[in-house]
C-alpha cells in the first residue's frame, strides 16, 4: 500500500500554493537549497538559482489520475518562455519533483493539468515571483536611518548651541564673578 508522500507543513486555511478539488489537494512548494536548506516558499522565492519544485496531491481520485507539469516563465519584456515541461504521468506516491532555475526580474506561472493528453480536465495555475531576499527591508531600514540621521543632528545642535552660549556667558562672569547666571531654560534653585 502505497504511503502518503508530503512535501510541505502546511501553511494554514489560507495557503496561497494550495488547491482543492473534491476530497484531493493539491500543494507546490518551492527549494531554494544553494540560499536556506530548511527554508520553504509558495509564490515568492528569495533570489534567482537554483529552485526544486515540488507538486503534492493528497490521495484522492486525482492521485490516480496523470497529471501534467509546466513552468513557464515571463521576463520584463513581456517574452515567455517554457522552463519545465514534465509529461502527463500517474505519481503512485503523489509527489512530483523538478529542478528549475528561475531568473531575477521574471514572472513565472506553474500550471498543473490532471488528465490525459488533449482531453479535458482539471488545470490549475501557481504564481511565483523572484524577489530578493533584502527588498522587504529596504524601506523600514530607510525610515530608521532617517530617525537615527535627525537625532544625531539634534543632539550636536543641542552641544553646539549650549557651548556657544557658555562663550557669550563667559566675559559677564569675569567681569562679575559674584554674579550667578542661569541659562535660559533652567530653573534658579535656592
Amino acid at each position: 500500500m502505497p504511503r502518503a508522500g508530503w512535501a510541505h507543513r502546511g501553511g494554514g486555511p489560507n495557503d496561497p500554493c494550495e488547491r482543492r478539488s473534491g476530497t484531493s489537494v493539491i500543494h507546490l512548494t518551492l527549494y531554494q537549497p544553494d540560499f536556506d536548506p530548511d527554508a520553504e516558499y509558495c509564490d515568492q522565492v528569495p533570489r534567482a538559482g537554483k529552485t526544486i519544485a515540488v507538486i503534492d496531491v493528497s490521495p484522492g481520485e486525482l492521485r490516480e489520475t496523470p497529471l501534467t507539469v509546466w513552468i513557464i516563465g515571463q521576463d520584463a519584456s513581456g517574452d515567455q518562455r517554457l522552463v519545465l515541461a514534465l509529461p502527463p504521468k500517474i505519481y503512485r506516491r503523489g509527489m512530483a519533483d523538478a529542478t528549475v532555475t528561475l531568473d531575477a526580474g521574471s514572472v513565472y506561472i506553474a500550471r498543473i493539468k490532471f488528465g490525459d493528453g488533449d482531453r479535458e480536465g482539471l488545470e490549475l495555475s501557481f504564481p511565483i515571483r523572484v524577489n530578493p531576499w533584502y527588498r522587504a527591508i529596504i524601506v523600514p531600514g530607510l525610515i530608521l536611518l532617517v530617525l537615527i540621521a535627525l537625532t544625531a543632528i539634534s543632539i550636536v545642535r543641542y552641544f553646539v548651541s549650549s557651548r556657544r552660549e557658555e562663550a557669550l556667558l563667559e566675559p559677564v562672569r569675569s567681569e562679575m564673578p559674584g554674579l550667578r547666571l542661569v541659562p535660559r531654560n533652567r530653573q534658579v534653585s535656592q
